[in-house]
């Protein structure tokens, strides 16, 4: 079982999607009652704060992960949180700096 888990395409999946869902647990948790998800992700981008939000999301979500594959002994799982916490910092990089 742990050799179907330890691999890099599931990695990488889990960490492109760990951050989207912690996002959306954020809403559900704290702002569901005040507005719809749209309102709410329209106000992260009228405060502009986008950018924070995600990067909390993808370093605080991916980071659990991260160190479970890496206490567990599942590097190559491990190496695909990581390679997705990268190119979500890409991301953070360029909507943040224009680059």
């Amino acid at each position: 079982m742990k050799s179907r888990i330890n691999n890099m395409p599931l990695g990488t999946i889990l960490g492109i999607l760990v951050p989207i869902l912690s996002i959306y647990i954020a809403y559900l948790v704290k702002f569901q009652a005040e507005m719809s998800i749209n309102d709410f992700l329209d106000s992260l981008l009228v405060y502009n704060i986008y950018t924070k939000v995600m990067a909390l999301a993808v370093y605080f979500g991916n980071i659990v992960f991260f160190f479970l594959f890496i206490k567990t002994d599942m590097l190559k799982a491990a190496r695909g949180v990581l390679l997705a916490t990268i190119l979500y910092s890409l991301v953070i990089a360029v909507f943040r700096f224009g680059i």
